[in-house]
């Protein structure tokens, strides 16, 4: 017995592993420095989640960093509205047994509490939740040809696959010098401030990937005259990526999250600007449609053949699809400013729609800061639903939100939201293929009838039925007058012997 020769190949592909969800809860109580003003009434406080550290060593996940909590306030000691930033440290560490070659980490709060212990001293406590997902590599071995002999038979079959072909993540820096959008001369002081990120392309230039999107900050001002203003920054990005065998005729994915941003008034002769600095992470993920041929099946019309088979399963993917919805709230009775210190988006939900088709539902929450009509800042919360129908139930869903907008309507502000759902439809291929051969001892043509008449069995092919003789497709076709692609029906069919 001798193996015979087959030729192999390896398809690598990524599938994405069930993702973490984890929360941890901080507190601490922290003095009030000294160069701010003593704290009267807490109108608001908003957190930023900064990731410094996300690793998994030995099967531990590994997260730590910092919730950059600003706090507005008023004081009897100064006019208009003041803030204050407090730094509390987080860390996070559990098990991951998922043994994912890439990981993302998003955050949110899902609880931001501040209370002021006096007029110097504050209370912070955070409930900060990760969300970590993770893309594991699979590595797949084909047989894709069989080693050249007159006697041997090989059927192969073609297949298109859709895959995710490559993960990874990539953090780069960005640090630029902007005006607002909005036209004003006097000098503003920083309140508070939030970043929304969007990827305008991702586009391949032979071996290079160009990524372009844009940072959007809405900064909350404090002017001379102690008045608010908001102002919006924004702040194009770019980053060009050169990496090993990009797929030619892939598609690439790339969602962009700011880790942690900061910005601060830049005043010179010129004007006043703002000073931004970020560190922004990209998620880039490239689907292609792989075409593959492969060895489905042998045989020889001179001896016996040990066959071993195997049904190799492939995860099949998708660009996720898009569903677009803007969440719109009114605002009645707000004077002449209106700003957004905060916009949350749950996890979505696959629900029944109006009709047969499933539909999925996100809820949204927003806290606005607006000033009454005796010009006090006060906050106002407003949660709402948003979502549509979908084809069909998709295998995850994620939701995002921003950036926002608003208009003056007659009585306040219309306050518009857009939300966009991502909807990943993953699947499975299975391949019958050849994994390994080994021939036997040669046939014995002697003890073979020197005579075959036979039809073909419901769903029988003539390739099996040429196997099963040791004797050819093509011999079988000549021998009863066919052409390939006729179908023989149940005409009774002469198997020739081969000589």
């Amino acid at each position: 017995m001798e193996d015979l020769k087959l030729k192999y190949r390896e398809i690598v592909s990524y599938e994405p592993a069930e993702a973490l969800v984890l929360s941890h809860e901080e507190s601490m109580e922290t003095a009030i420095p000294e160069y701010c003003p003593d704290l009267a009434r807490v109108v608001d406080a908003s957190g930023q989640i900064r990731l410094r550290e996300r690793s998994v060593s030995d099967g531990k996940l590994n997260l730590s960093g910092s919730v950059y909590v600003t706090v507005l306030y008023t004081s009897e000691e100064s006019p208009g509205l003041r803030s204050l930033t407090v730094s509390l440290p987080l860390s996070c560490r559990t098990e991951d047994k998922r043994d994912c070659q890439v990981i993302s980490v998003t955050g949110r709060l899902l609880l931001l509490e501040v209370k002021p212990l006096g007029a110097r001293k504050l209370y912070i406590r955070a409930l900060p939740e990760f969300r970590v997902s993770g893309y594991r590599a699979v590595v797949q071995r084909i047989a894709v040809h069989a080693e050249e002999s007159p006697d041997l038979q090989v059927l192969y079959r073609k297949s298109t696959l859709p895959l995710l072909r490559d993960v990874w993540e990539q953090e780069f820096p960005v640090a630029q010098e902007a005006a607002p959008e909005e036209e004003y001369n006097s000098p503003e002081d920083l309140l508070m401030d939030r970043c929304c990120l969007r990827v305008t392309g991702c586009q391949r230039f032979g071996g290079k990937l160009v990524v372009k999107g844009e940072a959007i900050l809405f900064l909350l001002c404090r002017d001379e005259e102690q008045g608010l203003r908001s102002r919006t920054l924004t702040l194009p990005f770019s980053q060009i990526i050169d990496r090993e065998d990009l797929p030619e005729e892939g598609i690439y994915c790339c969602r962009a999250q700011a880790l942690e941003y900061e910005a601060h008034p830049v005043r010179s002769e010129g004007g006043s600007a703002f000073g931004v600095t970020l560190r922004i992470a990209l998620l880039i993920r490239a689907y292609e449609q792989l075409p593959v041929e492969y060895v489905a099946d042998l045989y020889s019309t001179r001896c016996d053949l040990a066959v071993e088979r195997q049904e190799l399963r492939l995860m099949t993917a998708q660009p996720p699809e898009e569903l677009h919805r803007d969440s719109v709230q009114r605002l009645e009775g707000a004077g002449s400013f209106v700003y957004l210190t905060g916009v949350e988006c749950g996890q979505p939900e696959i629900a029944a729609g109006s009709g047969e088709a499933p539909a999925v539902r996100a809820g949204i929450r927003l806290k606005i800061l607006y000033l009454d009509e005796s010009g006090t800042p006060v906050v106002a919360e407003r949660t709402a639903e948003v979502g549509g129908e979908i084809g069909q139930i998709p295998s995850a869903v994620r939701a995002a939100a921003g950036p926002e907008s608003w208009q003056r309507i007659s009585n306040g502000f219309e306050v518009r939201v857009p939300v966009t759902f991502f909807l990943r439809r993953d699947g499975e291929e299975a391949l019958n293929t050849v994994l390994s051969v080994r021939r036997l001892g040669e046939i014995d043509r002697a003890a073979m009838p020197s005579l075959i008449l036979r039809r073909l069995r419901e769903g029988e092919t003539l390739w099996e039925v040429a196997c099963q003789c040791h004797t050819e497709e093509q011999a079988i076709l000549a021998a009863n007058g066919l052409s390939e692609g006729d179908d023989p029906g149940d005409r009774l069919l002469l198997i020739p012997k081969m000589r």
